[in-house]
């Protein structure tokens, strides 16, 4: 069974990595139709990497894939996972947007 698309899906919707805040107010996106495009219009950086699935937790949601660029411990709602095993081969899509401006 190829998951790849779950798991793009879920990466998308819930694994979009926080970067460092800026030194002005970040801009808000306008609203659109898709919450997937909003999230592509206002990413600084994506990366998409092929692995496979070497260990999952479903009940706690947690999820480790070893792709060639290193492994990695994700982190999903449990829902998402309920069909994933160990051995499935995967697709991991992340991006980072800017965080919220921080007072020092």
């Amino acid at each position: 069974m190829k998951l790849s698309s779950m798991i793009v899906a879920a990466m998308a919707a819930t694994c979009v990595l926080a970067g460092q805040g800026l030194a002005q107010s970040p801009t808000k996106p306008q609203p659109s139709a898709s919450p997937a495009k909003a999230a592509a219009e206002t990413m600084k950086g994506q990366h998409s990497m092929d692995g496979e699935v070497t260990k999952v937790d479903a009940k706690k949601g947690w999820v480790d894939v070893k792709t060639p660029e290193g492994r990695m411990k994700l982190h999903f709602p449990p829902a998402a996972l309920a069909s994933v095993k160990k051995g499935d081969r995967v697709t991991v899509e992340i991006g980072m947007t800017p965080g919220p401006a921080t007072a020092k």
